[in-house]
């Protein structure tokens, strides 16, 4: 194991060496440039449709997604399918959108597109308020990443768990606090064409692996039982709701998570913008659907693992070369690092627009993001070894939560609905509660809770924005309460 463990790492600390070799290089360009938090909102369909792909794709895809494919089948291909429809409404309507709603506020966060144009205290609580929700659900999503890489580590290299947690996060956190923003860009981007190729040698060195002996793959794929290649094994009525309730959530996903949100906000114009439409959902769903058929094509080579989620080391780490492996490894470092630092950048910004520039006016602005992320980085990889769930459970709830939340009072301010600072609050409220209570009466197996939160919480905004008495001049006033408040934070 010596040997090919050494072999794997060195193809391993060539991907590290590059990843850090382009967080250096985008903070020389930052300070070259004089950015501002989002790259000079300069980036093109490239960097917008990839960086956000690969920020998307997460460990999900690389644990669940194969433990998903490999303990239940055909049903769970249904996923990404269904988040391709949420996908296809969300891009005909949101990103350039979002785009031009931030080149006109100049919004740096979420938080900041939600409240541009409203004044008061009521304001600041808002701006708070979703920082919270973003720190409390992205603290969950990236627990969920630090757990997804020590499944993977100690499935390959037989690293103690606790090892590959602390070396994993160490290395995200500092690359993360070299780069900022645009660091994340670049990073996010290299990623993404490394998890394209290691999709295409996973999805080869499996099929291989299967076809060296076909009759004990048929057998093996047989007694996975009779609905393991049936995609809706528990009737059509039911796989309606599935279908819904994951489209719904695919559309809160792009509208409530900042760490997505900001690569629309950077975007040079809407039209870049929208024409990262087929870059980013040709990346997620090629990337997901091979990785759900790599766990179904698992089941028949390798039956009876005990974790499906460490499927995809433990079969690398027993069937190929070490070169593979270390490629593979790589692989899988940009896959879960790509989110990880998207997320921890997205937390870094929500600390210190939302909450310091909120409560310390005067004193935030000197507060860069490296110890922002330092401190972010410590905390979740903290709450990573103390809660328990899997890499299913943890993202999707997250996700679900902060979509249910914060997904509302985006469509409210991008399509410019008639809203006031209390509707927006009582909505981003009536989501949440109204998520999870979907959520823990059990309801959510039937339609995700992320698609209830959503209509909870616009309806309750409609209610209360029409007694409020709102009207279209006021809802319309966001450009020129800008021109008066710099970065758009209303202070």
């Amino acid at each position: 194991m010596g040997p090919r463990f050494g072999t794997a790492e060195v193809v391993f600390l060539i991907t590290l060496a590059a990843t850090f070799w382009v967080s250096f290089l985008a903070r020389r360009h930052a300070r070259q440039a004089g950015d501002d938090a989002l790259a000079g909102r300069k980036a093109n369909r490239w960097l917008i449709g990839l960086s956000a792909g690969a920020t998307a794709n997460s460990g999900f895809i690389v644990t669940a997604g194969v433990g998903l494919g490999y303990a239940y089948g055909m049903q769970w291909m249904m996923l990404p399918l269904s988040w391709l429809l949420g996908d296809l409404v969300f891009w005909r309507f949101f990103p350039a959108r979002i785009n031009a709603f931030g080149h006109a506020t100049h919004a740096t966060t979420l938080s900041e597109l939600i409240t541009s144009g409203l004044h008061g205290k009521l304001a600041n609580a808002i701006s708070i308020l979703c920082a919270v929700v973003i720190l409390v659900c992205l603290a969950g999503y990236t627990s969920a990443q630090w757990l997804a890489r020590q499944k993977f580590l100690s499935g390959a290299f037989q690293l103690p768990d606790y090892a590959a947690l602390g070396l994993f996060a160490l290395i995200i956190v500092a690359y993360s606090a070299i780069g900022g923003f645009r660091g994340s860009l670049y990073a996010d981007t290299l990623q993404a064409v490394i998890r394209i190729v290691g999709t295409i040698i996973a999805i080869v060195a499996v099929v291989i692996a299967a076809m060296a002996n076909p009759e004990v793959f048929a057998k093996n794929i047989e007694a996975a039982g009779s609905n393991f290649l049936n995609p809706f094994p528990t009737g059509a009525l039911a796989g309606v709701g599935f279908v819904v309730g994951f489209a719904a959530a695919a559309m809160g996903f792009g509208l409530g998570q900042p760490q997505i949100i900001t690569r629309y906000l950077a975007g040079s114009s809407p039209e870049e913008t929208q024409a990262a439409k087929w870059i980013y959902i040709s990346f997620v769903q090629g990337t997901w659907i091979a990785m759900t058929a790599f766990g179904m094509i698992l089941r028949g080579v390798t039956p009876g693992l005990t974790d499906p989620e460490a499927g995809f080391g433990v079969f690398f780490q027993a069937n190929v070369h070490a070169v593979i492996t270390g490629i593979i490894a790589a692989d899988v470092f940009a896959t879960i690092a790509a989110t990880s630092n998207s997320i921890l950048i997205a937390m870094a910004q929500a600390v210190k627009h939302d909450l310091l520039l909120r409560i310390y006016p005067h004193r935030g602005h000197g507060t860069t993001l490296a110890p922002i992320v330092l401190v972010v980085g410590a905390i979740t990889m903290i709450v990573s070894l103390i809660i328990e769930g899997t890499v299913l459970s943890l993202a999707l709830s997250s996700v679900s939560l902060m979509g249910a939340g914060l997904a509302p009072a985006v469509i409210v301010k991008v399509l410019n609905l008639r809203h006031s600072s209390s509707s927006l609050a009582f909505g981003i409220c009536v989501g949440l509660f109204s998520a999870l209570a979907w959520k823990y009466t059990g309801l959510a197996t039937y339609i995700n809770e992320a698609g209830i939160g959503m209509a909870c919480g616009l309806v309750a905004n409609w209610l209360l924005g029409f007694r409020s008495g709102v009207d279209k001049q006021g809802r319309n006033s966001d450009k020129a309460v800008v021109s008066d408040n710099q970065g758009g934070r209303n202070e």
